[in-house]
């Protein structure tokens, strides 16, 4: 076998022509010992870097010698060199000529870059860059163009059942808005900031067209999503999240926990003592102990015990075999929580019956926020495994190389 077409099948170079091998001598220790390979493209049409449409010609004779660095063999550095045109393209005017090895404005091979981007899914972008010897920033710029070109517009594709949520990566008060489609399960969609003109700038994305086929998102009862959706979406079903309301009828019953201990005499704080998981916990999971003190509770605190059994009676709606049925549930329920005497159930009463509509959906459509909650779950670790980002477009990137459905696998030799 001759040399060039060791080198082409050991590297696995496709559409590409290997010219010439070079290795050089390992005489002088300061020089390492490098493999330089002299190739060209297999197709002699020249095509535009940018669109790869057949260019017109090229744009000045004189080409440019370029280099890109390759995966080494045995820690041997490998580096491919071809002379590079600059190309008239009908759409887009002057460009780069396209080579099959490398990306567009990279000086890495294709399969260096992707052995990087799997690294990256393994461990941090720190780590990933001592590997290879590149810089912190090199490595970023990398995951752009992987994921550029592994996410070519499909995740945005039939989109049906969405689900948006935001997550905090940074302070003061830095956010991402997350969108998750719930029928792929992956994440389709992430931006920085919360607001209604955040998610209104993946509407526009999207398109009118696309927008009209969305039929239900789930969210929580954030008002600048609900706007951005109403705005944009209006087709779209609106379903509030499940546990997020729970969470709500447990900050209420914790706050009339609080007020309780608060005004209670030393002897009855002793009866109180412990008694917050107990009231917050399903009654499935109360151990023993907790049985013992909700008991307690019972006997020597009527207005916790009250709270306590409306956060429970208000689950019964999402048990409820039809929406008529919910709706006579919680008809019973708003009655009770606004005689209770117990404000932040007066007050969340309120809250919920003007959000009754989306919160009875889910009787229908079966959506909640769990999916989105556990890809915000995996954004945070990702986010710690770095120790944090610099920029939100940083961890952006990340996010679309581990939780979008990119596949990767090490090259290896």
């Amino acid at each position: 076998m001759r040399i060039t077409a060791f080198f082409k099948k050991i590297l696995k170079l496709i559409g590409t022509i290997v010219e010439s091998a070079h290795v050089s001598s390992n005489t002088d220790k300061e020089k390492p010992r490098t493999i330089v390979i002299r190739v060209r493209p297999q197709k002699k049409n020249l095509r535009c870097g940018q669109c790869g449409r057949k260019a017109e010609g090229r744009h000045g004779e004189k080409g440019k010698l370029r280099w890109w660095r390759d995966l080494g063999i045995r820690q041997i550095p490998v580096y491919l060199v071809c002379r590079i045109y600059r190309v008239r393209c009908k759409k887009c005017g002057v460009k780069t000529m396209q080579v099959p090895w490398a990306r567009v404005g990279s000086i890495f091979t294709k399969a260096f870059e992707d052995e990087v981007a799997w690294f990256m899914q393994k461990t941090n972008q720190s780590a990933t860059a001592r590997y290879f010897g590149i810089s912190w920033t090199t490595a970023g710029k990398i995951i752009r163009r992987v994921v550029a070109e592994k996410l070519d517009g499909s995740l945005l594709e039939n989109l049906r059942l969405l689900g948006v949520d935001e997550i905090s990566y940074g302070r003061p008060r830095k956010f991402l808005t997350v969108v998750v489609d719930h029928q792929k399960h992956r994440v389709i969609w992430a931006a920085k900031g919360q607001s209604s003109e955040t998610l209104a700038d993946f509407f526009k994305m999207l398109g009118p067209s696309k927008c009209s086929a969305i039929e239900a998102i789930s969210i929580d009862m954030d008002p600048a999503f609900e706007k951005a959706i109403r705005d944009h979406a209006p087709a779209a079903e609106i379903v509030y999240d499940r546990f997020h309301i729970v969470q709500l009828l447990s900050r209420a019953t914790d706050e009339v926990r609080r007020q309780e201990v608060a005004q209670a005499l030393p002897d009855q704080k002793r009866d109180l003592k412990n008694s917050r998981w107990p009231i917050l916990k399903n009654p499935w999971n109360l151990t023993l102990s907790e049985n013992s003190k909700l008991a307690t509770i019972q006997q020597t605190n009527q207005r916790i015990y009250r709270a306590y059994l409306l956060k429970e009676s208000f689950q019964r709606l999402f048990d409820a075999n039809s929406i008529e049925s919910a709706e006579a549930d919680f008809n019973a329920w708003y009655g009770w929580a606004r005689r209770s005497r117990l404000e932040p159930f007066k007050k969340l009463a309120l809250t919920l019956r003007r959000h009754l509509p989306g919160i009875l959906r889910f009787l229908t459509r079966n959506l909640t926020n769990s999916a989105v909650e556990g890809w915000n779950s995996k954004i945070r670790m990702i986010s710690h495994r770095a120790f944090g980002f610099r920029s939100a477009e940083a961890l952006i990137a990340m996010i679309k190389l581990n939780c979008s459905g990119i596949e990767l696998s090490p090259i290896g030799y």
